[in-house]
């Protein structure tokens, strides 16, 4: 069962950079336009038994993220996420 929660669209990036650190294997991208007047992609990690999928869609400059991640990887993957949003409000 995969857990929900949104994440700041900001730190989108840093994400994916921060995922391939912790040696989560990326197993699907998929880039494109979302309906007629925005841009979106969803991307699929897995580790062992583990997934997460961040899906991220911006529409006419408004943008939103959110992660579905299975139950035994949440803390884990959270701790990340928590970590890029605390340093971009430092910033």
């Amino acid at each position: 069962m995969l857990q929900h929660f949104e994440i700041n669209p900001v730190v989108c990036d840093a994400f994916r950079r921060e995922m391939q650190r912790a040696n989560w294997e990326l197993t699907h991208q998929d880039v494109g336009q979302t309906e007629m007047v925005g841009y979106g992609y969803v991307i699929i990690w897995k580790k062992i038994e583990d997934k997460v999928v961040l899906h991220y869609n911006d529409r006419m400059g408004v943008a939103q993220a959110q992660l579905e991640v299975t139950k035994p990887a949440f803390a884990d993957v959270k701790a990340i996420v928590d970590a890029l949003e605390s340093a971009i409000t430092k910033s």
